[in-house]
């Protein structure tokens, strides 16, 4: 029987990228309700996917029709909206990520607990989105080559992205104080421009970015440096190869400007093989096209013999995935969860992107109360 869906958040982003999606997995999903701060958006993607309720977010968040809660409000609603549904006994899934405070995460795994005690016969869950983990060439070749490329030398993981469009007038549920109120969870009352710039990007894209990284690479041992000069940003972590025990050094640059295009990847060196999965996902307001997709590229040098000592040349293989596909084994895997199964993006498994937020963010709490930079 298809799970029921009550959908927190019409924006273009959601009408463009998620909705459709869900439309080709009637026997998974049924698409039962709609809130939006905005009427004119909750009508409009009520109207356009045949929505049966467009209704308040407290009455959706109990409504009897709705088996599941799709929480895609922005970060500092995620802790709220999913304790609430949690409560009515309704599943929740929530983009990446869950929280950026342990009190907060601890409040949400509390009410998972409860939630599950005061509703055996649907045991309420917690899923959190990040549909690159799920793209076939990721899972299926990405880490397969990984796996296969012994030692790592170095890896670099970068996201510029494009202009963001979140579509439509500005939203109830975008609340600076809210936001604030989050953040001072964190870092208590030194709450700086540039923290709040760094973690506003991080709410939106990059997340995504490190739990793609901390998959694929594991957990890193430290960070020695951060900088945030908004709208860009990067850090240096540092890793042990567990393969090999040789350390290595990745990169993260990230970064928003007006240039529309998406670049974004995650690439790995070897000694004789380089690795990367490229991400050309819609930015936030885009629907997905045909020229959306996930790439992993693969690069090995070989000797070819000429008698004088061999000539190196390159073979270069590529595979593609949709954007589609990254999606739709997303929501396939989510049900499954729910159903019964396994899921790899659950509660539990966010709890270690908050450790490694947080570990960038002690890092730079450290670097500005030691030199003296623009950072602070």
């Amino acid at each position: 029987m298809p799970l029921r869906l009550g959908i927190l958040g019409a924006n273009a982003a959601i009408q463009k990228t998620y909705l459709p999606v869900l439309l080709t997995l009637k026997t998974h999903y049924t698409l039962s309700a709609i809130y939006d701060p905005n009427p004119e958006l909750a009508n409009q993607c009520q109207s356009t996917f045949n929505i049966p309720h467009n209704l308040p977010i407290t009455e959706i968040l109990n409504h009897k029709e709705v088996d599941l809660i799709l929480n895609l409000l922005p970060m500092e609603y995620h802790e709220q909206y999913t304790v609430t549904a949690l409560k009515a006994g309704k599943h929740v899934m929530v983009e990446v990520p869950l929280t950026m405070s342990i009190p907060s995460l601890r409040r949400i795994r509390e009410a998972i607990k409860q939630a599950q005690e005061q509703h055996p016969a649907t045991a309420p869950k917690v899923v959190v989105g990040c549909a690159r983990r799920y793209a076939p060439c990721f899972t299926d070749v990405f880490k397969k080559e990984l796996a296969d490329l012994g030692r790592i030398y170095y890896a670099r993981c970068r996201h510029i992205a494009g202009p963001m469009n979140t579509g439509g007038k500005p939203a109830v549920h975008n609340d600076p104080e809210q936001f604030t109120a989050l953040l001072e969870d964190v870092f208590g009352d030194d709450i700086t421009p540039n923290r709040i710039a760094f973690c506003r990007y991080l709410g939106m894209l990059g997340c995504h970015d490190l739990s793609v990284m901390r998959e694929s690479l594991g957990f890193p041992d430290a960070v020695s440096s951060v900088a945030i000069t908004d709208p860009f940003y990067s850090a240096v972590f540092h890793y042990t190869n567990d393969s090999s025990g040789h350390p290595f050094t990745l990169l993260y640059e990230a970064g928003v400007d007006s240039v529309p295009r998406c670049d974004a990847h995650l690439t790995v060196y070897g000694a004789r093989k380089t690795v990367s999965v490229q991400y050309d996902f819609p930015r936030p307001g885009e629907k997905i096209s045909t020229g959306t997709f996930v790439k992993v590229v693969v690069e090995e040098a070989e000797v070819e013999e000429n008698g004088a000592g061999g000539v190196r040349r390159v073979k270069r293989t590529e595979t593609v995935s949709t954007c589609e596909e990254a999606y739709e084994r997303e929501f396939l895997a989510l049900h499954s969860h729910l159903v019964g199964g396994e899921a790899k993006t659950t509660a539990d498994d966010a709890v270690m992107d908050l450790r490694l937020l947080l570990m960038v963010f002690e890092h730079y709490n450290r670097q500005c109360g030691t030199i003296s930079t623009p950072l602070g």
